[in-house]
């Protein structure tokens, strides 16, 4: 029989409370510790060798999905992307993680089943983008790893030095910002672009100048009537 479970105010029901009622996503730039919950490959197009890993990541209920981490560029050469996964097999407890394939959502898929359920650190910088219809939206790039617990690099770790590179970037590392800017100057037909040029047979008007007199008006129109010939198109009758 099920015996029902007492509740205490702690820390831990503290950070839970903060939780509470908020997104399921992670939607900030910051250092997360979590479980692995998707290792998927993804391939390159069009004659491109580069190979990328996609993961997904569950930070205690707050959620990450496609993680892409390229670790094989165009020409198949390795990226700064293989050390990203070297670090992640590292802080995983994971020594070779052989690609299996399996049928995912849209069919047949390669992934690392030694990666999935394990449990890592991962420092997330938020990407402001734009999507094809011009709206904002934004995604999310794996910058370091870290192992879970103790917040050590692989680097301090073999170093023996205190755990100081994550926070420090808490505490520099920005939203990077790739967003399109907003072309408002193009109306398209018809559009007013700021300036009045008039358009055709307009003149420009200055609203700080002084209009001409009648005299003056009657002058410039019989000058230009003498200096404008008579319009002749040329048919014989």
């Amino acid at each position: 029989m099920n015996q029902p479970i007492s509740f205490t105010w702690n820390q831990q029901s503290a950070e839970a409370a903060l939780k509470a009622g908020s997104s399921a996503g992670i939607s900030e730039t910051g250092a997360y510790e979590g479980i692995i919950t998707s290792a998927v490959y993804e391939f390159g197009k069009d004659g491109s060798q580069s190979q990328a890993l996609v993961l997904s990541l569950d930070a205690d209920g707050q959620k990450a999905n496609f993680l892409r981490i390229n670790f094989l560029g165009r020409d198949g050469s390795q990226t700064f992307g293989m050390g990203l996964i070297a670090a992640i097999m590292w802080a995983a407890q994971v020594k070779n993680a052989t690609a299996q394939q399996r049928n995912g959502q849209n069919g047949p898929e390669w992934f690392l089943p030694e990666l999935e359920g394990k449990r890592v650190g991962l420092f997330l910088q938020k990407l402001l983008t734009t999507k094809q219809d011009g709206s904002d939206s934004y995604k999310f790039e794996v910058r370091h790893v870290f192992q879970p617990g103790t917040r050590l690099t692989y680097k301090e770790f073999t170093e023996k030095t205190q755990a100081e590179a994550i926070a420090t970037l808490e505490r520099t590392m920005k939203d990077k910002d790739e967003r399109r800017p907003h072309d408002s100057s193009r109306g398209g037909w018809g559009a007013n672009s700021g300036q009045n040029n008039g358009g055709w047979g307009n003149q420009s008007h200055d609203p700080n100048s002084v209009p001409d007199s009648r005299l003056q008006q009657a002058a410039r129109q019989h000058a230009q009537q003498q200096a404008a010939p008579e319009f002749d198109d040329d048919i014989p009758f």
